[in-house]
C-alpha cells in the first residue's frame, strides 16, 4: 500500500498518524521506500491488536531509534533493529534493516529474540487496516462487544486469514506477529463459547 493511500484510509474514519521528519530518519540507514513510506504518512499512534507507534519525537522511547539506544547493554548485533513501535507487552516492533527493512518484533523476555511481524512497511500498513477492518466488520454484524467477546464466524476467521495472506505471504509463518495474534483469538472464542 503506497503512504498516500494508507493514510486516506486510515484517517478516514477519524483515527491519528504520525509521520515522521526526515530529520529524525537520518542515520538510521532505512531504505527510500520506508522513508518515504514514514515521512509521508506514518503510522498509526495506535492500532488494534493493541500496538503503539513511533511519534515525531526525539525521546528515545517514544520516538524512532536504534534499538541499541534504547537498550545501551545490547551489542553491535542489535544496530540492525529501528524501533518504530511495540506491541501491548512491551515488546519493540522494528525494521530490520539488515533484512531489506523487514519488520520485526522482538522479546524482550528472551534477549530480543526476532520473530517475524511483515516484510515491509507497507505490508505492516495492510495488515493494519485489514485487521481493522475486521474488527470493524465484526462489531457491525455481531454487536459493539464482539471483538473483545471473541464472537466471529469461521467464515469471518477465514476472510481474514486470506487477505492478511494475500498481502503478504509469509504474514502468517510460525513465530510469527500475526499468526500468533490470529491464534490468540481463536484461543479467546474458545474460551468464551465455554463460559457461555
Amino acid at each position: 500500500m503506497r503512504p498516500q493511500e494508507f493514510k486516506n484510509i486510515w484517517t478516514s474514519t477519524g483515527d491519528k498518524l504520525s509521520p515522521l521528519t526526515e530529520s529524525r530518519l537520518v542515520g538510521l540507514n532505512l531504505k527510500p521506500t520506508t522513508i518515504e513510506f514514514l515521512t509521508t504518512s506514518g503510522l498509526p499512534v495506535d492500532a488494534a491488536p493493541y500496538l503503539t507507534f513511533a511519534d515525531d519525537s526525539a525521546d528515545k522511547f517514544n520516538g524512532i531509534v536504534r534499538l541499541t539506544d534504547q537498550f545501551e547493554f545490547l551489542e553491535d548485533e542489535f544496530k540492525k533493529w529501528i524501533v518504530i513501535g511495540s506491541c501491548s507487552d512491551g515488546d519493540p516492533i522494528a525494521i530490520n534493516i539488515e533484512q531489506n527493512d523487514q519488520i520485526d518484533w522482538l522479546d524482550h523476555d528472551n534477549y530480543f529474540e526476532p520473530g517475524f511481524f511483515n516484510s515491509s512497511i507497507e505490508a505492516l500498513a495492510d495488515c493494519l487496516v485489514i485487521y481493522r477492518q475486521f474488527i470493524q466488520d465484526i462489531q457491525r454484524e455481531n454487536g459493539e462487544g464482539a471483538y473483545l467477546n471473541g464472537d466471529f464466524s469461521d467464515n469471518q476467521f477465514e476472510s481474514l486469514k486470506n487477505k492478511l495472506l494475500k498481502v503478504d505471504s509469509r504474514a502468517l509463518i510460525d513465530n510469527g506477529f500475526w499468526k500468533e495474534q490470529l491464534d490468540m483469538d481463536l484461543a479467546m472464542r474458545d474460551d468464551n463459547k465455554k463460559e457461555r
